[in-house]
C-alpha cells in the first residue's frame, strides 16, 4: 500500500500544481464522499466526477497553482492536512471580477482512505482571506 501521506502530496501536485483532473481517477475511490461546502452554484455530487465538478469554478477562477503543505498527521486511515494554495484570480469567481492578483489561502484538509485511495473528504478554507485579498471585503 502506497503511504497515505504521499497519496494527499501527490493529489496536490497532480490536481492542483500540474491541473491534471484525470489523475482523480487514480487517487479517488469511485463513491468518494466530499463533505467541503461547494463554490455557491455548484451541487455537492458524490463520486470521482462530482468532485471534478467541485473543482471546476476554482481552476476557471485561478491558474498558475502551487501548494505547501505544512503538517500532515495519519491515525489508522485517515490523514490530516495543513498548508497554504497560491494562485493568480485570473478569472471571475463567485461574481468577482479577475484582479490578476497571486492570493493565498490556508486550508485543513481531512481525508480517509480506502486502501490507497481516498475515500472522503473534509476540507475548509480561510474564506474570509480569500474574499480579502480579492478586494470582495473592507480591508479588515
Amino acid at each position: 500500500m502506497a503511504d497515505l501521506k504521499d497519496q494527499m502530496r501527490r493529489f496536490n501536485k497532480e490536481v492542483f500544481e500540474n491541473g491534471n483532473l484525470a489523475a482523480i481517477d487514480d487517487l479517488l475511490t469511485e463513491d468518494f464522499i466530499e463533505h467541503q461546502a461547494p463554490p455557491p452554484g455548484v451541487e455537492l455530487k458524490p463520486g470521482r466526477e462530482g468532485v471534478k465538478e467541485f473543482l471546476k469554478p476554482y481552476f476557471a477562477a485561478f491558474t498558475d497553482w502551487s501548494t505547501n503543505i505544512d503538517q500532515l498527521i495519519q491515525e489508522g486511515d485517515t490523514v490530516v492536512g495543513h498548508g497554504h494554495y497560491t494562485a493568480t484570480h485570473s478569472g471571475d469567481f463567485m461574481g468577482i471580477p479577475a484582479t490578476n492578483k497571486r492570493i493565498t489561502v490556508e486550508g485543513i484538509d481531512i481525508v480517509r482512505f480506502e486502501g490507497d485511495r481516498a475515500a472522503e473528504h473534509w476540507g475548509l478554507l480561510d474564506s474570509v482571506s480569500m474574499l480579502g485579498q480579492m478586494g470582495a471585503l473592507p480591508p479588515m
